[in-house]
């Protein structure tokens, strides 16, 4: 069926964009399964990058390859110490850094209201428990154990930095 006057166009509108640069494929996995969730009608669009790997600096320094975005939000693991320097150059780019401690896998653990380990290689091996490879490294198996209901009524400040990225 044909409008009535094909050659008017609807306005178009600016679109903000944010972009989630993240350490590894756990935190990539989690991230495209709350774009999943949040993404469709909130009136941004959300690309999610994975660094690879490796320390916070190399995290940052992958997010400061990657201009063009409304904003940009740093996820990466506090288990290894940010050089200042590397802070003040993410906050100079107007980055928001999201910073699980020690690790996302004890942020993950703590939403399900599991007892949290000491450090960073017990918390993965519990999450493991949890959600074993190579099921935490896909965003499907998420959809599972961390539903919209759990996500919503979560008290996590960190979680609602995530979430932020998908507000205009």
């Amino acid at each position: 069926m044909s409008r009535s006057q094909p050659q008017k166009r609807k306005p178009r509108c600016a679109r903000r964009t944010a972009q989630i640069v993240v350490e590894g494929f756990t935190e990539e996995a989690f991230c495209k399964h709350l774009k999943a969730l949040y993404a469709r009608d909130c009136g941004v669009r959300v690309e999610i990058h994975n660094a690879r790997g490796g320390s916070p600096q190399d995290v940052i320094r992958s997010a400061i390859k990657r201009r063009g975005f409304d904003r940009t939000l740093v996820l990466f693991d506090t288990d290894r110490p940010l050089p200042a320097v590397w802070h003040r150059k993410a906050l100079a780019n107007g980055y928001q850094l999201v910073t699980p401690s020690p690790c996302i896998e004890a942020f993950l653990l703590e939403l399900l209201g599991h007892p949290l380990p000491g450090d960073t290689a017990a918390c993965k091996r519990a999450f493991d428990a949890v959600l074993p490879p190579p099921g935490k490294y896909l965003p499907e198996p998420y959809a599972e154990h961390f539903p919209d209901t759990l996500l919503r009524h979560a008290q996590s400040p960190l979680l609602k930095q995530l979430l932020s990225a998908f507000r205009p």
